[in-house]
């Protein structure tokens, strides 16, 4: 007997199952083979390990039973387990077992690989649900003899079914040969199909690690794309989205500067629509996940034919950056619509949004100076606790680029009732979001809480001549904002500040509630009375100011909502030429709040005159 410590009628419980069974043979030392084969019929059908149903626990000294699935021409076979509970590892080996062949064909020898070594419970399983890579898998099924191990353990069942292959098979046309790269394409036109599927590799089986591919979808004129994610089971979090993990993007076009979507873990995703005839989809895996990739749908339509659920939650974790547009861009959009994007950035951080195309309709009363409350518009909030507009844009005049106050902006389009729009194509923006304020110049300070601060460095070891600005220049910098600019310089030098296209607050009093720039040689908070502060809309030339030292501050103080566009600075550190030494050589070393600059400047001045006499003398005398 084959099975050591079975008896013939735990043997025949094995084959007692209702389900098809074909036969029982011995093909090879030491196994027994129980064979389903396919009988053409929809549906599933069970199996389960010796004595599952007839008894408490499975028997000792199983030597090999082979459980073979065989399935017709073009169909996968699909296991699933029910209940699974074999004795756990001890010192990390099995000592009963069930090994899994997904890849192999009708047969099973020696040489034969298992991809999966399975035992203890359901909770260990990488996965409850197998498939075959062709028509075939089998298992195989040992119980060691050790009289001294427990045994009491159930065994397993599972329900099995064989599937049309064809269902796992792209529409789309693959265009790469690399055997560990994928790429596909789908161009519609008059003789292609305008709807398919798409998956990610070896699907429905798990896909392999450290493995691409790239979906490019072009549609004709006039239409746009639609997919929809059937199948989602990768890692990572689907809250948190990293590129350490597997993950899809979807973009808006045939580079990746658009991107709409960022996607991992297994969550179900809205359907992703594209705002013109291009998109593209690429899939990333990172590590072994044991997981079954995606199973997709693809459509071609009419951009006439959208309906339009335009709302959007777009958060710093899912789409780090991308382009909104309005409904059937860059065509007439319809009337009597809202759509409201919310933007979500991380804490500390602001959302950056800038138009690249503008065009709503106006109306007989449109005036470029009147209320577009009577006109179609597009508004910015920047308070989620307060339902209050900050900016209404309407017309066809580009709006500039905008900055959140915090981490929270929304943007609301409001097409009115009225069926003809006209020429206008609606509108366009990219969003960003951004710890550095928009200010890509200097060394960004971070708090110790890990948030960004408005707070720049410049070392004249770094950069001797270069720019800085306001926040989101050249677009309207944010409202209760403070931002500080700290130019190091190297001892002996001195520090040149110049605002070119200044337009900072109102004019008057340059303090307070008023937006306002000051500037200090102090290294400590408090006026320096030697540096007036400066606002209102200035030239260049007026904003100039020369540090007395190595060491200077600018500090920008807003309160006002959105009206000014700030400043571009420009700096440069230069050797001190001064005739007499600097008051002060660094703020470290300073007391009080008093400034010398009004002092220095008239000793400047009076250094300036006193050498130009002296040259004009030396030229007289050589003449």
């Amino acid at each position: 007997m084959i099975i050591e410590e079975m008896n013939d009628s735990v043997l025949a419980s094995l084959f007692l199952l209702p389900t098809f069974f074909l036969s029982v043979d011995l093909i090879g030392p030491g196994c027994e083979c129980v064979v389903y084969q396919s009988t053409g019929q929809p549906g599933s059908r069970t199996f389960h390990s010796p004595n599952y149903t007839s008894s408490q626990f499975y028997p000792r000294g199983i030597i090999c039973i082979l459980f073979s699935f065989i399935g017709d021409v073009n169909e996968t076979v699909e296991i699933t387990f029910i209940d699974f509970n074999l004795h756990p590892k001890v010192n990390n080996r099995c000592p009963d077992f069930l090994k899994l062949y997904l890849d192999e064909r009708a047969e099973v020898n020696e040489q034969s690989i298992p991809e999966y070594d399975l035992c203890g419970n359901m909770s260990d399983l990488p996965q409850k649900t197998f498939y075959s890579k062709g028509r075939s898998l089998h298992m195989e099924f040992h119980t060691a003899r050790d009289g001294t191990l427990n045994n009491t353990y159930r065994g397993f069942t599972g329900k099995f079914s064989f599937v049309d292959s064809n269902e796992f098979q792209t529409t789309m046309k693959r265009v790469s040969k690399d055997p560990n790269t994928c790429s596909y394409n789908d161009q519609h036109n008059d003789s292609s199909f305008s709807k398919g599927r798409f998956f990610s590799p070896r699907y429905p089986q798990n896909f392999p690690p450290w493995y691409s591919c790239s979906y490019q979808f072009i549609g004709r004129p006039g239409e746009i794309i639609q997919i929809a994610f059937l199948v989602l089971q990768l890692s990572g979090n689907a809250t948190s989205c990293n590129k350490d993990e597997d993950y899809i993007e979807v973009f808006d076009n045939r580079n990746k500067t658009e991107r709409i979507a960022f996607i991992c873990g297994s969550n179900s995703v809205p359907t992703i629509t594209s705002h013109n005839n291009y998109l593209s989809v690429y899939f990333h895996s990172k590590s072994n996940s044991n997981k079954k990739g995606f199973a997709a749908t693809y459509e071609y339509k009419s951009i006439d034919s959208i309906v339009h659920k335009c709302s959007r939650n777009i958060s710093q974790n899912s789409s780090p950056g991308g382009t909104i547009s309005s409904p059937r861009y860059s065509h007439q959009y319809p009337g009597d619509i809202t759509c409201t994007y919310d933007f979500y950035a991380n804490p500390g951080e602001r959302v950056q949004i800038k138009f690249t195309h503008f065009n709503l309709f106006k109306s007989q009363l449109y005036s470029q100076d009147g209320d577009c409350k009577l006109e179609d518009s597009v508004s910015i909030y920047i308070s989620e606790a307060y339902d209050e507009v900050s900016i209404m844009f309407c017309g066809d005049r580009l709006p500039l680029q905008y900055m959140s106050v915090k981490n929270w902006l929304r943007v609301r389009f409001v097409s009115l009732p009225g069926g003809d729009k006209g020429q206008a194509s609606g509108f366009e923006f990219q969003y960003k979001f951004r710890k550095d304020f928009g200010i890509t110049t200097g060394v960004q300070s971070i708090a110790d809480n890990g948030r960004p601060l408005c707070k720049f460095l410049y070392n004249s070891t770094l950069q001797k001549v270069g720019n800085f600005t306001t926040p989101n220049y050249p677009g309207y910098y944010p409202s209760h904002t403070q931002c500080e600019y700290v130019f190091r310089g190297e001892p002996g030098e001195r520090v040149t500040i110049t605002l070119d296209n200044f337009d900072v607050g109102r004019g008057g009093v340059c303090e307070g509630e008023n937006d306002h720039v000051s500037f200090t040689a102090f290294a400590h908070d408090g006026p320096d009375r030697g540096f007036k502060p400066i606002c209102g809309v200035m030239q260049s030339l007026i904003t100039k100011r020369v540090s007395d030292g190595a060491y200077f501050r600018v500090l920008m103080s807003s309160t006002d909502n959105y009206e000014h566009t700030g400043f571009l600075g420009r700096y440069e550190f230069s050797p001190d030429y001064k005739v007499f030494p600097p008051t002060t050589s660094s703020p470290e070393k300073r007391s009080g709040s008093q400034s010398s600059a009004s002092h220095t400047s008239v000793l400047d001045i009076l250094c300036v005159i006193l050498i130009s006499i002296i040259s004009i003398t030396k030229v007289n005398m050589i003449s």
